[in-house]
């Protein structure tokens, strides 16, 4: 047998009067005047909601006494107010434009906003009415908040672009760690940068760096576009690797479309994302087996190439319900190759203007560099490998002046040592 649910506030409340105008019924039927029934039942102490005991005001029990007599037991229930829930220190004038100012900007607080009306209506009263107003209205902090939140989240539909090489996703995720080199103690890390191609899903390149530099980007990104040919967009979040000049220079000289994801849009990047804990829960696991660890990093990512060859890119992908080879070939009359003449390595090159000095020479990442004499005053520009500084190219209105040398200092002190000083 069920149990009756408890009785609400309004309905203990009128229980609790009853009891009350029950022993004054009871009285008057025993030929007691009214007046001593009520004064007899007002002396008795009685308990409340909160434990604590009281007496009721003779002319309080008069008056349950006679709404009884009228209304019978409903007429004990405690009168709600008309006004309940209304905003009683605002006029409608004021609440109207209070609720539509807050809904259009939910993101400033009340208080600043309140402050700007108070400016424009000396009349409005204290900032706990308008409190009051939001919360009748479900327009407290907390609902705010979610509404902001709802309004700036963006979509959360699945998108897909329409072909291959339309549009790759870049970016890093922490690899496993490799056994200690040298005279080194600890475990060396690992970053793993990966671009997937979004129609497909195919993983276009994917290589384990010792961190997540642009260099390490450059690299992989190379190994991507020699492998699989040029895509129209590249998207990645806004981490240093992908939004320096040195990336925009190089996207822009391949005709490709930089995007940035915006701050805390990760959904944007989902794909990848989801690749990354597939390459964690799979790939990366087995090489956590005791005796199974990769030694080098050249081991890792040879075995990670051999993983994605034989199993990612074979087995059918929940997403599209094709393996990611087989929709990538199905496609690969759309994919748009790479010319047969362009230097890609010298495509990722720096490029730098520095003003020659009159000796001569010039300074780059703190090292001095000879060139020809005759660009002595003369604003040049270097081109080079940044990682390496191998090879500096020299050349001013595009027309080359050879390379750049390292400056020998001690072999100048020999030959302009005379020069430069007198002997006494």
């Amino acid at each position: 047998m069920n149990e009756k649910s408890a009785p609400d506030d309004a309905q203990a409340l009128a229980l609790q009067r009853f009891t009350l105008v029950s022993k004054v019924q009871d009285l008057v039927h025993q030929r007691l005047p009214l007046r001593t029934a009520l004064e007899m039942v007002s002396r008795v102490p009685i308990q409340g909601p909160d434990g604590l005991e009281f007496v009721v005001a003779l002319r309080t029990l008069e008056d349950w006494w006679y709404a009884f007599r009228h209304g019978g037991f409903p007429a004990l229930h405690p009168k709600s107010r008309s006004d309940r829930g209304l905003p009683r220190a605002l006029t409608p004038e004021q609440q109207q434009r209070i609720l539509a100012a807050v809904r259009s900007q939910p993101g400033i607080a009340v208080k600043v906003l309140y402050r700007l009306w108070r400016t424009e209506d000396p009349t409005l009263p204290a900032i706990s009415s308008v409190y009051r107003c939001l919360r009748s209205h479900d327009l407290d902090r907390r609902s705010r908040r979610r509404q902001l939140h709802q309004a700036v989240s963006g979509p959360t539909k699945a998108f897909e672009a329409p072909a291959v090489n339309e549009l790759w996703m870049a970016d890093f995720s922490p690899g496993p760690h490799l056994p200690a080199d040298g005279n080194a103690t600890t475990p060396r890390g690992t970053h793993l940068c990966a671009i997937i191609d979004d129609h497909s899903r195919l993983v276009v390149a994917a290589l384990y760096h010792p961190d997540a530099t642009t260099r390490s980007f450059h690299a992989t990104l190379k190994e991507a576009l020699r492998r699989r040919g040029l895509p129209r967009k590249l998207y990645t979040d806004q981490g240093g690797p992908f939004v320096n000049d040195h990336t925009r220079l190089v996207c822009a000289n391949l005709n490709i479309r930089l995007l940035h994801a915006k701050p805390y849009h990760a959904w944007s990047k989902g794909k990848i994302e989801r690749f990354f804990r597939t390459v964690q829960e799979d790939f990366e696991a087995l090489q956590r087996r005791p005796g199974h660890g990769p030694a080098t990093l050249d081991q890792l990512n040879g075995r990670l190439a051999d993983w994605l060859q034989s199993v990612y890119h074979v087995r059918v992908h929940q997403g599209t319900d094709q393996p990611p080879q087989t929709r990538f070939q199905n496609a690969s009359h759309q994919i748009r190759s790479l010319d047969t003449t362009l230097d890609l390595d010298r495509l990722f090159f720096s490029r730098v203007n520095r003003t020659v000095r009159k000796d001569g020479t010039l300074r780059l990442d703190c090292h001095l560099y000879e060139v020809d004499p005759a660009l002595r005053g003369l604003e040049v520009q270097l081109c080079f490998d940044p990682w390496t500084l191998a090879r500096i190219e020299v050349s001013y209105r595009g027309q080359s002046f050879g390379l750049a040398r390292p400056v020998h200092l001690h072999l100048n002190s020999q030959i302009f040592g005379k020069t430069n000083h007198v002997e006494r």
